[in-house]
């Protein structure tokens, strides 16, 4: 019985775990951005697909929420919170991107 809380407890944790790291991924984005390589700008793709396997996980495990309430929340709320930021972010470029593209045409 002590195995499987464990077990729970380390799949409750992996919705925070990847909730920060793509908090992560924004923090290297932005840095990529503004220095001269731009070697890591593509890593904003990586940011809403680990927030969103963590809101999935975080789904998944909606039943053990009772055991670790505060865990359970966290892990959702940052994951959900940098799902929005992503998409936001990534919407963001799209319409820059549409917006000079637009004025090059005329």
């Amino acid at each position: 019985m002590k195995d499987k809380k464990q077990a729970s407890k380390k799949l409750m944790v992996l919705p925070l775990i990847l909730g920060i790291s793509s908090f992560c991924t924004f923090a290297l984005y932005y840095y990529s951005a503004n220095h001269a390589p731009y070697s890591y700008i593509d890593i904003i793709c990586v940011g809403p697909i680990l927030s969103f396997i963590g809101v999935i996980v975080s789904i998944v495990t909606r039943r053990s929420r009772k055991l670790y309430p505060m865990l359970w929340t966290s892990g959702l709320i940052v994951c959900l919170l940098s799902l929005i930021i992503c998409v936001l972010i990534i919407i963001l470029l799209i319409a820059i991107m549409a917006a000079a593209f637009n004025e090059n045409w005329l």
